[in-house]
């Protein structure tokens, strides 16, 4: 084990100005993301947001390992140090561009985003590939439950906050396998905002009071499921989920674990430093923004410890040129 990693206490030295200098780190990759925009390449967009994470990261103040993040990530791949030997170590939930696609296309709500906590504190779950989840925000907290219908969820939802069901928009991943879910949406007579890409940013919306969303459903990848639980823990909201199996083989992984329901106190540890920045602009943050002298980003920087959530807008006056 690198001699840097070696104690877990270190977390507590640096949390203070963590959350701001983990914005750094997403607006780095967000700005080289956003150069992209409309441009037609979606692996273009992952590789240079993922470069500008990495140099960003290795001129930390910490020293970092990453342990969740995009799957088949060659620059952030997971089990690999970030930041100068010596420096307090961390462990990192990355995301340099959650969607790429988006990007590419020219669509919104793109982000980067990265969470911190300290060494071995996110949670262990089966190597399964998907999870089952809904995620609400703090008026609704305690009132989902994934073993009743999702009507009857809405219903719970909707009292929290005196409303109708019918004034309800819930946030829903634009894939075949939700189809189910959409119907009884609609049937339940809900407003739906479908997805093309945006598991974590769904579910920031979700959890933020005033983003329009009210709700996120569906099922998505484990991976995101977790670096959405930090960030909806710092913005106070909830998050219920459990294991969805492919197949047989992914049964036999989780075991008994299999019909378990996580709470979010299950899916995230209870500190947590989040930063996310937008790239395409959509309800959860305005887009990257490049004027003849500056660019300008937006950003939330967030912590369970401090319980704040703070709205940070930059302007970058020396940014490269355009890729």
């Amino acid at each position: 084990m690198d001699p840097g990693l070696s104690g877990r206490t270190s977390f507590h030295d640096v949390r203070g100005g963590l959350s701001l200098s983990l914005v750094q780190v997403t607006e780095t990759a967000a700005l080289a993301a956003a150069r992209l925009l409309g441009r037609g390449d979606a692996e273009r967009v992952k590789q240079v947001a993922a470069s500008a994470m990495l140099r960003e990261l290795e001129s930390a103040g910490f020293r970092g390992r990453i342990v969740l993040g995009p799957r088949g990530d060659r620059v952030l791949s997971h089990g690999s140090l970030v930041g100068p030997e010596g420096a307090p170590p961390l462990d990192l939930a990355v995301y340099p561009v959650e969607g790429a696609t988006v990007v590419a296309k020219g669509l919104t709500n793109a982000i980067s985003v990265i969470a911190a906590v300290e060494q071995g504190a996110f949670p262990q779950l089966p190597a399964v590939w998907y999870m089952e989840k809904i995620v609400v925000g703090p008026r609704a907290r305690g009132a989902v439950d994934l073993d009743d219908s999702l009507t009857d969820n809405l219903r719970r939802i909707a009292f929290s906050r005196d409303a109708r069901v019918s004034d309800l928009t819930v946030a829903v991943l634009d894939r075949p396998r939700h189809q189910d879910v959409v119907d009884e949406l609609r049937a339940a007579g809900a407003r739906v905002v479908m997805l093309v890409e945006g598991e974590i940013a769904g579910a920031m919306m979700a959890a933020l009071p005033g983003s329009g969303v009210d709700a996120m459903v569906g099922i998505g990848g484990l991976q995101e499921t977790l670096i959405a639980a930090a960030a909806v823990r710092c913005l106070g909201g909830d998050i219920q989920a459990r294991l969805w199996a492919r197949n047989e083989e992914e049964r036999l992984l989780a075991g008994g674990e299999l019909g378990r329901r996580y709470a979010t106190a299950d899916l995230s540890p209870p500190e947590v430093v989040c930063a996310v920045t937008g790239i395409a602009g959509g309800q959860l943050l305005p887009g990257a923004w490049f004027g003849s002298t500056y660019a300008e980003t937006h950003s939330l920087a967030m912590s369970t410890r401090r319980a704040v959530v703070r709205r940070v807008t930059t302007r970058h006056h020396r940014v490269g040129e355009a890729v």
